[in-house]
């Protein structure tokens, strides 16, 4: 409890449900985009963090990891889809889902772009303030927890967006065999997050999408000219 920061986890948290927002609402407009409009009739295509939240998932569970040093797990309202709406609905479920953890690589770009244009273009000067300093910290830490974000989604098991993700990409053939392991998604989920903590040893699929993260954000920071 020596960490203990409520004014760093309250932070955190307030990153977190900002980037979810945007992340919900690539889902959405995509959905909207692709002839589904039900996200869009029940107030879902929104940049309003309210109508995303879920109080639980968005609020509760992150804080009391962020406050006690826990497992930093969370998720907003899932954005209704109704496939019967879509054209092709097994490939534009599948485009529904990239949209998510595409919006978060795009913020990335945007969050590592607005910190390049302080440094050039203003007397932003982290070596110098101690403000500027923590500003530069903060945006830094925002800008990898979205891709990081964007890299757990990513992961194959239902109900996270790499799972419509994959099911679009598999042959016709195997699509079946697939959709049938998604009961089992939530349970190897949850032991993923939790387990690794549980029995004290290191987490290596969390490492693993770190390690990803960190190279993408490293990617992306020189893109924008931060490298």
């Amino acid at each position: 409890m020596a960490n203990f920061d409520p004014f760093a986890a309250i932070l955190l948290v307030t990153q977190f449900i900002i980037l979810l927002t945007f992340h919900e609402w690539g889902h959405a407009k995509s959905a909207d985009m692709l002839g589904d409009s039900t996200a869009r009739d029940e107030g879902r295509m929104s940049l309003n963090p309210g109508v995303h939240i879920d109080m639980i998932g968005t609020i509760i569970l992150p804080l009391l990891g962020s406050f006690f040093g826990g497992a930093f797990f969370g998720w907003a309202k899932p954005v209704p889809v109704n496939p019967y709406n879509l054209k092709n609905p097994r490939r534009d479920l599948m485009l529904i889902a990239a949209a998510g953890p595409f919006m978060n690589i795009v913020l990335t770009f945007v969050i590592l772009g607005v910190l390049k244009g302080l440094i050039a273009f203003t007397a932003f000067d982290p070596s110098e303030s101690v403000l500027h300093f923590e500003i530069n910290r903060q945006l830094i830490t925002m800008g990898f927890i979205s891709i990081f974000l964007a890299a757990f989604n990513m992961l194959p098991l239902f109900p996270l967006d790499g799972f419509s993700v994959v099911r679009g990409l598999l042959p016709e053939h195997l699509v079946r065999g697939f959709e049938k392991l998604m009961p089992y998604g939530m349970p190897i989920l949850m032991c993923l997050i939790f387990l690794p903590g549980l029995l004290g040893i290191p987490n290596y699929v969390f490492g693993f999408l770190s390690k990803i993260s960190y190279t993408t954000f490293d990617l992306i920071a020189k893109i924008v000219g931060l490298r």
